[in-house]
């Protein structure tokens, strides 16, 4: 039986399960299907030590739930940074965290079996070259250490330090850290900087700040270098219904963020389907780069083209825009709040006078479902709406007679019409 630990190997691991907690907070031991009931009692147990502050407990008959609970506004820094700093590590990452700086201290190069040699030499201690190699690949990919072809064979040299001119953190450089360790994506190195430095966020407070980005940020940092090197990943993605996990190859060309939900997607191109797609971060399990694709430049020309008929993240199934009109009914005098809520949340759409007190809002859109929840929001103030997708209308129409079934009597108001 493998003993427990605190620490951790893979993020990817435990991500799934901090998400869970924080964002489903309503789940029990029994819901968690994936893994074992071990590997749940393990991943709850390292969640009760890293948010101590944050982790409740409630009861329901004899299910016991627990969840996450955080205020972003009253926090100087996000607590689930903490998984990110719980990595484990073994005893020959120590030691060769300190033998291999101090080697190559003097600026001389050396190969793989001349640092192995130097080590058992200097420092009494044998390593397994395969060991050694791995360490100083890792290390290569971290920016320490520097990797040149000599013939043969490699040679290895420790990366020129960043240099100080003086021996605090200047004081700039505290408030830009502060500040982007809540406001930006990959917050986690703003806060990995002040904790080098013995530093705390003293000065911002982020009301509405996501906390849960930092757990796709591993998933984020590969999507943007796709982006950046033009190139086709191969992405593992875990369905958010079903759970069925696929393996999809795309071309990223956008990250994108609901400013409702605070979610974030990357829009790509599917080249089985020759169609944009969305998928949302924390459904990818992991990120594969591929090669250059030379239709970059095509794919993101039409997403240009299309960005203007999405109304959230959606394409659509045919990828043809629908129009999406509805009349609203309204008191010009009292409530000229009505106009400018249609102006400033309808992203685009035109809005035109009928006669006094009714006014008419159209759009095209790619997938007029995603309307639905913005266009609920005026509920007693449509008069029609309609929409060239059939479906979408009868979707609405179906939706108020619900609400009429469960809110009010068959004698108090008629059943709503396809206008």
């Amino acid at each position: 039986m493998s003993e427990y630990k605190e620490l951790i190997r893979q993020f990817d691991k435990i991500r799934s399960y901090v998400r869970d907690f924080y964002v489903y907070g309503f789940k029990t031991r029994e819901d968690f299907h994936d893994k074992s009931g071990r590997t749940y009692d393990n991943h709850r147990r390292r969640m009760e030590s890293w948010f101590s502050d944050y982790i409740c407990t409630d009861q329901k008959g004899h299910k016991k739930f627990v969840f996450l609970t955080m205020d972003s506004g009253r926090m100087a820094v996000n607590p689930l940074y903490q998984a990110w700093k719980s990595k484990t590590f073994t005893d020959n990452d120590i030691l060769l965290r300190f033998f291999v700086p101090d080697l190559l201290a003097d600026g001389q190069p050396r190969s793989l079996e001349a640092i192995a040699d130097e080590i058992q030499d200097k420092y009494q201690c044998l390593l397994d070259t395969q060991t050694l190699r791995r360490k100083l690949t890792a290390w290569e990919k971290e920016g320490l250490i520097v990797r040149k072809k000599a013939g043969k064979q490699f040679l290895y040299s420790q990366a020129q330090p960043v240099s100080w001119s003086c021996p605090g953190m200047p004081k700039a450089l505290s408030l830009a850290a502060a500040f982007f360790q809540g406001a930006a994506p990959f917050g986690f190195i703003g806060s990995t900087i002040l904790d080098f430095w013995n530093e705390r966020n003293d000065w911002f407070r982020f009301r509405s700040d996501y906390l849960v980005h930092t757990l796709e940020d591993e998933i984020l940092l590969p999507l943007l270098t796709a982006i950046e090197q033009r190139s086709m990943i191969r992405m593992t993605v875990r369905g958010t219904k079903r759970h069925r996990i696929t393996s999809v190859c795309a071309t990223p060309l956008r990250i994108l963020t609901s400013t409702q939900t605070g979610r974030r997607y990357v829009c790509a191109m599917r080249p089985d389907s020759r169609r944009l797609a969305t998928f949302r971060l924390d459904s990818i399990e992991a990120v594969k780069i591929l090669g250059e694709d030379p239709c970059f430049e095509q794919h993101g020309k039409k997403l240009q083209d299309t960005l203007p008929y999405v109304w959230g993240v959606s394409f659509g199934s045919s990828q043809k825009p629908e129009k999406v009109s509805m009349e609203i009914v309204l008191d010009e005098k009292t409530e000229p709040y009505i106009l400018s809520r249609l102006e400033r949340e309808g992203r685009g759409g035109s809005l035109k006078r009928l006669e006094p007190g009714v006014y008419e809002y159209t759009r095209l859109c790619l997938d007029g479902a995603e309307l639905l929840p913005w266009v609920k929001t005026f509920t007693g103030r449509i008069r029609s709406f309609s929409c060239t997708n059939r479906s979408v209308s009868q979707r609405l129409l179906d939706d108020m007679n619900l609400m009429k079934s469960r809110y009010l009597s068959s004698e108090e108001e008629p059943v709503y019409e396809d206008s």
